[in-house]
């Protein structure tokens, strides 16, 4: 088997995997009191525009990793993961 044909197995199986997950987790959170599930969606909205916000205002890479330091660890993954998708250029993000 080549290289190639390897990683496309590994990838089909992550993905396999993820859509598997990604359904049951669905199915949990849909079985939760509608409160709860607003309550929980609310939440995870505003961590994400946290993070957003904290990439817009740091200036540079030094400025984004204080700025990170100072908050708690889901924050710090949110704010990362906004910085490599959404501000690549910004901080100077190789994606390759």
């Amino acid at each position: 088997m080549t290289e190639d044909h390897n990683d496309e197995l590994i990838t089909n199986a992550i993905n396999a995997v993820t859509e598997k997950l990604s359904n049951t987790l669905l199915e949990q959170f849909l079985k939760l009191p509608e409160e709860l599930r607003i309550s929980l969606l609310l939440v995870k909205s505003s961590q994400l525009l946290l993070a957003n916000v904290l990439c817009h205002v740091a200036s540079n890479n030094e400025e984004l990793e204080k700025i990170v330091a100072l908050q708690d660890a889901e924050i710090k993954e949110l704010t990362f993961n906004c910085a490599y998708s959404g501000f690549a250029d910004k901080f100077s993000i190789d994606k390759h």
